[in-house]
């Protein structure tokens, strides 16, 4: 038997919220050490076995198998983990599936638990009164009830490729994920203006909904489940069955690695709907996080009004496919910005390295130190040459520029708050998203009437003169963060960045 100690922790500070919240949620004496402070010396190559200091044991599924059958009538208790190559653990599938859920989830920022597939699908059913909707009011509370059943999976993509991917090759997977905030509205509002021009706005909603129905059944057959505790569980019933069918008294010992950290419903639904507004609040880096991204997005959505009166009647004329396809210079921009991302990656493996290869957080904001100046840069640009007497393509390249630094430094943020909290950057995320999608909703709101009374030049000076102050966050988080994750309960409890687990 292969014995591992645990670490040991230092005592609870009881003013500390994390641990204090943690300790009321479960019982500090009653919960199982987690996974991630036990120690092994010498994995053996053909499974796992842990011996905890409380006496709690820890086998892989061919371990806890071979043992029940040695033991029949034995009655210990066995949680079973994974074991060194195990093919059931989402970061051991072959690159091509993890590449193609990758890709996949990213396109579409959903999971495949069953209620993000059903969210899905009430998704694809309510494009139908859309389409047929024969007024203003049917179209406002269609589009309200698909933003509710669609904004559940927007905070969990980070986590399925947190999932797959080891925190140091989750670079590229994260930058494909970049894509789909960057790339993905842009080129949807190029398609859409040539759709509606030629076939009419209703067949809009026709196309969305075979386009996203299709996609529904490729989710349903063929991207599996990718949540570590789920396949363990699953796993465990599927152990549980087979010694059962062979009279085994081990059957009723047998728990998954996580059994004894799940919590009640209401629980759940409590910290679920409290945490996320705990970090928007109390956390320095949740605030600044949030605040810069809802800002990027708000002026993406402001651009939606822009692009009609730039272009449009009043400007440059285009009708509206041709108005619609003035937005590929942000899917150009974000496309290069793409590219540039293995700049971004080698630094931060190079810090990885001399940090004796442990995480870096502060490494995630390397190029975000340059890319926040396109902001303000494209900004001005795209203003003082919204002049119908400007060639119309200026103003497109301006938005190219603004493409790549929104491309840069939304994956900046996302991987610095994701390496910062990691167990808890499902919370922060979900607070820093939930700015985004309400700063996203309310720009448009104003944005048509400030750009008659101020003009064109000094609406877009205007947004280029407020990202100048937001110019600052990277540098903070790049030489600061460090400070700042210190004093922070959440990100403290991983300071030393020596973890990797699934989000």
């Amino acid at each position: 038997m292969i014995t591992v100690t645990e670490k040991s922790q230092p005592q609870a500070d009881r003013s500390d919220p994390a641990r204090l919240e943690k300790e009321i949620e479960s019982g500090r004496s009653s919960r199982p050490p987690s996974l991630h402070h036990i120690s092994d010396a010498s994995s053996p190559p053909d499974g796992t076995q842990y011996t905890t200091s409380d006496g709690r044991i820890f086998l892989s599924e061919e371990l806890a198998l071979d043992r029940a059958r040695q033991y029949p009538d034995e009655n210990e208790s066995i949680y079973l983990v994974y074991s060194a190559h195990d093919k059931d653990n989402p970061r051991n599938w072959p690159r091509w599936k993890k590449w193609y859920i990758t890709c996949f989830v990213s396109m579409l920022n959903i999971l495949t638990n069953p209620i993000y597939v059903i969210s899905w699908l009430l998704l694809v059913i309510f494009q139908i009164p859309l389409a047929l909707a024969p007024n203003i009011v049917t179209v406002i509370v269609c589009r309200l009830l698909q933003g509710f059943f669609g904004s559940a999976p927007l905070t969990n993509t980070g986590g399925t490729i947190s999932d797959m991917w080891a925190r140091n090759e989750s670079g590229p997977a994260m930058a494909i994920y970049g894509l789909s905030s960057t790339f993905g509205p842009p080129l949807a509002l190029v398609i859409s203006g040539w759709i509606a021009l030629d076939m009419g706005w209703r067949w809009l909603f026709w196309i969305y909904m075979a386009i996203l129905g299709g996609v529904w059944i490729l989710l349903v057959l063929t991207v599996p489940e990718t949540r570590h505790s789920i396949i363990l569980e699953r796993k465990t019933k599927r152990l549980r069955k087979l010694l059962q069918s062979e009279g085994l008294a081990a059957a009723s010992h047998i728990h998954d690695a996580h059994a004894d950290e799940k919590r009640g419903l209401v629980s759940l639904f409590a910290i679920t709907l409290t945490r996320p507004f705990k970090f928007l609040f109390t956390e320095p880096i949740t605030m600044a996080a949030a605040v810069y991204n809802g800002f990027i997005y708000g002026i993406v959505y402001l651009f939606n009004e822009a692009f009609p009166l730039l272009f449009g009647p009043g400007g440059h004329n285009f009708n509206i496919g041709q108005w619609g396809a003035a937005f590929s210079g942000l899917c150009i921009g974000s496309i290069v910005a793409a590219f540039l991302h293995p700049v971004q990656e080698r630094y931060y493996l190079r810090q990885v390295s001399k940090n004796d290869g442990k995480g870096v957080p502060e490494a995630r904001m390397h190029l975000a130190r340059f890319g926040t100046f396109l902001l303000p840069i494209s900004l001005f640009w795209f203003a003082w040459t919204s002049f119908s007497t400007v060639h119309w393509i200026v103003p497109i390249i301006a938005s190219a520029f603004f493409g790549a630094g929104i491309y840069i430094i939304i994956l900046a943020v996302l991987n610095y708050v994701v390496d910062s909290y990691q167990t808890y950057a499902a919370s922060a995320l979900a607070g820093v998203i939930l700015v985004r999608n309400l700063v996203g909703a309310g720009f448009p709101l104003f944005g048509t009437q400030m750009y008659e009374r101020l003009g064109m030049e000094w609406a877009g000076s205007l947004l280029a003169f407020l990202s100048l102050p937001m110019c600052v966050i990277p540098f903070i988080f790049f030489y600061k963060g460090e400070y700042l994750r210190r004093r922070s309960p959440w990100a403290r409890e991983h300071f030393a960045q020596d973890e990797d687990k699934p989000h």
